[in-house]
């Protein structure tokens, strides 16, 4: 009897534990975190490019990472920023863990969603629902991230005055809807099957 099939699953999860929960560790352990999730979010970008082949798979497989990238580099300094200016008990350090682990938790579910992706992808004829079924994809994946940084911060502010953990909530829920609409535009121009790089 092989048991090496319950040894890879736990290994498997111990590694999403990793990536995705536990108290910040400093600026090494979460840059590393948060470059494993970038890494490992370019598979869904392989699968979308499956559909065109040739450069459509490298193009596809940066577009995904780089809009991760970018999102990143916008709500690092302006989430700390923001906390900073309410009082807030975030420090840089917090917001950076929490933006770590959200986007290791993208990057784990759009690698999950990767193999059903490209089979969708290869098989459905019309473009339009080859992009919906992306979209689709980077819905769900940016959803959880959202909950994950969600958490975490919110989990932060609970040791705040009452009236600055109120508006620390009202931030994050309206920081919320700015993130969403920054992530679709920002994969709309970097991942050629929704439209970017045409």
């Amino acid at each position: 009897m092989d048991d090496t099939a319950p040894t890879q699953a736990a290994m498997a999860r111990n590694f999403a534990l990793r990536l995705t929960q536990g108290a910040p560790l400093g600026l090494s352990p979460e840059l590393g975190r948060l470059a494993a999730g970038l890494s490992i979010s370019a598979f869904y970008g392989l699968a979308l490019g499956a559909r065109g082949g040739g450069t459509g798979l490298v193009a596809n497989a940066l577009g995904v990472p780089l809009g991760l990238v970018a999102l990143g580099a916008v709500m690092m300094p302006s989430l700390t920023v923001l906390f900073a200016i309410l009082d807030a008990p975030i420090t840089p350090s917090r917001v950076l863990g929490a933006l770590g682990r959200a986007l290791a938790s993208v990057g784990l579910v759009l690698a999950g969603l990767a193999p059903g992706a490209a089979l969708l992808c290869v098989t459905v004829e019309s473009n339009g629902l080859a992009s919906g079924i992306a979209g689709l994809g980077f819905v769900l994946a940016g959803t959880l991230g959202l909950v994950q940084l969600a958490a975490s911060l919110g989990g932060a502010l609970g040791s705040a005055s009452p009236g600055v953990a109120s508006k620390g909530y009202l931030l994050l829920a309206g920081y919320g809807l700015f993130t969403i609409m920054l992530a679709a535009r920002l994969w709309t121009a970097f991942v050629p099957l929704l439209g970017g790089g045409s």
